[in-house]
């Protein structure tokens, strides 16, 4: 079974976090998710989600600590998606990667259709 390593940003404006929507030719195309991506070889997954986050949003961020681990299966794929606190950014959004983003807060996240490995983020942290 291959294994890909993802991180994800927990990015907040207030009580809200941002949630984005993959585009729709993606894997779980159209899906909501927390934004990020894989890690490349040879990155640390910090340098890995500064990277993810400005390609799909624009947005230089600041990576502070390790969240939770999560992880998901699709068909013959293990998926490990470590999640961080982004503690600050910069600039203003852009759908540059990705179909659409939004500022949500956790009572509205469930009208949307999220990733598999998102519902369990969102779950963990409605549990908070």
């Amino acid at each position: 079974m291959a294994r890909i390593k993802v991180v994800a940003g927990l990015i907040r404006k207030g009580k809200k976090f941002l949630l984005c929507q993959r585009k729709e030719d993606d894997f779980f195309g159209l899906l909501w998710e927390f934004p990020g991506g894989k890690v490349e070889e040879k990155e640390t997954e910090k340098q890995a989600l500064k990277r993810e986050i400005k390609e799909e949003l624009g947005l230089d961020i600041e990576v502070g600590s390790l969240i939770n681990i999560f992880k998901d299966r699709a068909s013959s794929l293990e998926i490990e998606v470590y999640l961080y606190e982004v503690l600050n950014f910069k600039g203003k959004p852009q759908a540059i990667e990705c179909k659409e983003f939004r500022f949500l807060d956790l009572k509205e996240m469930p009208k949307l259709a999220l990733a598999p490995v998102d519902k369990k983020i969102f779950s963990y942290l409605s549990s908070l």
